[in-house]
Parts: C-alpha cells; structure tokens; sequence
C-alpha cells in the first residue's frame, strides 16, 4: 500500500484540494536557460560567453525566492584595474612629456654659441647642461611617482579595513539573515483557490505579493492580516 502524503491545510479556507509547495509551483512557473555568443574584447581576441535567461510568469514572479545578496567587493580588483588604466595612460604620456627634450637636446648639443667656460671646452658644458635637465624632469617624476603611491598605499589601507568591516557585517547580520529566509521559503505552501503563502507550522496565511515581508520581517509576521482571517 502506498502511502500518499497529507497536504497542510490553508489557514484561510480551511481546504487541501488546492494547496501546492511553493518550491514545485515556482519551478513549474519559471525557465531557466543559457545563451552563448562570441565579442571581440579590447586586445581583439574573440571570445565566447555565456549568458544566463530566466522567465517567469506572473504567479512565478510573486513566488521568487528571496535573492542572495552579494557581499562586499574585495579593494584590491579595483586597485589593480585602476592600477591597469594609470599603466596605459603613462605608456601614452611618457612620449608627449619627453617630447621637448626630444626638441631641446639636439638644439643644445648643435649650438655653436656656447662660451668656453674656464677653459671646459663648449660640448662639455652641453652635456652637463643636458644631464641637468634630464635629472630635474627625471626627479620630478620620479617624485611625483612617489607621492602619489604613498597617497594610494594610504587610501589603500583605509579601504581595506573599510572593506573588513563591511565584510564581517555581511557575514554576520545579512548573509545569515537570507540564510534563514530562504530556509523559511523552502517551507512555504500556495493555496491556489486564496492566493496565499503559509507555513503549516506557524498556521498564518499571508498574501503573496507580500511573502519578501513574511520570511524577513518578525514583526510583520506577528500582525493578523484581519482581511484574511475575517474569511
């Protein structure tokens, strides 16, 4: 003999005949599939991707279960794109700022006026006044390299301990606190006569449009829905 399993009964009206688990009823209301194309990325690489479909109908959209939060993003893959872009713009600026030198070495190094100055000879005095030049935009830039990677290293560390405190924020309080509400959803059943969501333990009917409500909100959850119960 095979034992058929006893649906809950609907808090509302009091029946079975139309009561389904949540989790089946959304299945059934919900496709899911995966679609693929090629893109060229910025080094001109062809690549496949594959891009995740959902559909739902409009009893499937009431019945969604409660969406998984992301946490916080780690510094650091902002840093090393920011890192990424500051490496390509000085590969593009280092030519342009070298280009006056470019211009005013060779016009020092042909100049024919350049005095002897006590007796070191013309090209002499060129050299070292190019090695002046070159070590002033060299320092500048080197120093300047410097100040602001000490201003980054700063702001860095900053974001990293911002980033820590947001991270066991969301591992203590908003990650559990979806855990528990999709334990609660996977408990859920629909009444399809009433549209209402319940949990046969906790004998409520609560409408469906407001379930996000029921699985998160204690203090909703311990109101009487009067509209509900009058029936």
């Amino acid at each position: 003999m095979i034992n058929t399993p006893t649906l809950p009964t609907c808090p509302t009206c009091k029946q079975t005949d139309q009561i389904r688990k949540v989790t089946s009823l959304y299945a059934l209301n919900t496709k899911e599939w995966s679609e693929s194309y090629s893109r060229t990325d910025a080094w001109g690489h062809t690549e496949t991707v594959d891009e995740h479909k959902e559909a739902h109908t409009s009893l499937g959209l009431k019945l969604k279960p409660p969406p998984e939060p992301s946490g916080p993003t780690h510094p650091g893959l902002w840093y090393g794109i920011g890192g990424l872009v500051a490496f390509i713009l000085l590969s593009a600026l280092c030519p342009l700022v070298m280009l006056p030198l470019s211009l005013v070495i060779p016009a020092l190094a042909g100049s024919t006026f350049v005095p002897d100055v006590s007796g070191v000879p013309a090209w002499a005095v060129t050299a070292a006044a190019i090695g002046v030049l070159t070590l002033c935009v060299g320092g500048l830039g080197i120093g300047l390299l410097v100040w602001l990677g000490l201003k980054v290293k700063r702001r860095f560390k900053r974001d990293l301990q911002n980033y820590k405190a947001k991270r066991a924020t969301f591992e203590r309080d908003e990650l559990p606190r979806w855990q528990r509400a999709q334990s609660r959803w996977e408990q859920l059943y629909f009444c399809m006569r009433d549209e209402t969501v319940f949990i046969p333990a906790e004998n409520k009917a609560i409408k469906a449009e407001d379930m996000l409500k029921y699985l998160y909100d204690p203090m909703f959850r311990s109101l009487n829905p009067p509209s509900l119960e009058a029936k």
